[in-house]
């Protein structure tokens, strides 16, 4: 008897007050709300409205069919509700863990033909710098090393070098570095600095030991674990700041890009696959997908 279409709009129609409100709340014409409340009267064999001028005046009986339902539609969510958390407890997952600058530059492109392969597949991607501990387990780390100090190992996991990444100097569009091809390291002795890595992880230690390497301390004006902070700092040509080429991709307005020699700073970025995982096809689909995406970055 009941078609639960049809008593889900005439719940709208009595809360709305109208078959036009009600029309507009489902994206229905009103013909159509008409022709259902209609249909619906006529299956119960009793008014459960009245024409009253231009509008309709509901009776009792429709106001407490519209009441009383209330338990059915409860239900049906409860029903739903057990149905979506059984399909997502069995969706494949894939945690993440990457620094700020390739997820924002290269995961995208990453994750999106993964993501039309294996469309029910759920990603949580973590930062892993800066941080001091790794939160949980990850079936990808992309991470960074110091070339000079050696190769890191996870445990567990196979590890494969994505690219180097050479560092530039970033300043205002109106310091006079700006319209350099390139500055040896050695005239940074004199800047005031931004240090965007209050952490001390790999990143920065490239830039501590390539300041080493040109025989200087840089002259740190600020400190900020924000990038955008460090960088509204940089616009304002307030200071200058050293991030790998990864990181200046895309540069807010005012701030330009210049590339550093003698030394050139490079930080190695790597990934690490989970072995017991990286047989499964989003993981392999993933690797892929890094590898290609890196390559085109490289190929910039």
């Amino acid at each position: 008897m009941w078609d639960l279409n049809r008593l889900r709009i005439w719940r709208a129609v009595v809360a709305t007050g109208s078959v036009a409100a009600a029309a507009r709340s489902l994206n229905y014409t009103s013909a159509t709300v008409s022709q259902h409340i209609t249909t619906l009267q006529r299956s119960v064999g009793a008014p459960l409205y009245r024409r009253s001028g231009r509008g309709i005046e509901i009776t009792d009986l429709g106001r407490r069919l519209a009441e009383e339902s209330a338990d059915v539609f409860t239900g049906l969510a409860r029903l739903d509700s057990l149905v979506e958390s059984h399909r997502w407890v069995n969706r494949p997952r894939m945690r993440i863990a990457a620094f700020t600058s390739f997820n924002a530059r290269l995961l995208p492109d990453i994750i999106e033909p993964v993501v039309g392969a294996h469309p029910d597949l759920r990603f949580d991607i973590q930062l892993n710098e800066p941080a001091k501990v790794r939160r949980s387990h990850c079936t990808i780390e992309i991470r960074n090393e110091v070339p000079q100090q050696g190769e890191t190992r996870l445990p567990g996991m196979t590890r494969t070098v994505l690219f180097d990444d050479d560092y530039r100097v970033v300043v205002a569009d109106t310091h006079e570095f700006a319209g350099l091809g390139s500055v040896p390291f050695k005239d940074l002795a004199d800047e005031r600095w931004v240090d965007y890595d209050l952490w001390a992880g790999p990143t920065s230690t490239v830039v501590d030991l390539a300041c080493a390497a040109a025989g200087f301390q840089p002259r740190t004006f600020a400190a900020s674990e924000d990038e955008f902070a460090a960088l509204a700092l940089v616009a304002s040509d307030l200071a200058i700041t050293v991030l790998p080429r990864l990181s200046t991709v895309r540069l807010p307005h005012g701030l330009v890009a210049v590339d550093l020699v003698d030394p050139v700073p490079l930080r190695r970025v790597v990934m690490h696959v989970r072995d017991r995982e990286a047989h499964l096809p989003h993981v392999r689909a993933f690797v892929t997908a890094a590898e290609a995406v890196v390559a085109e970055y490289l190929a910039r």
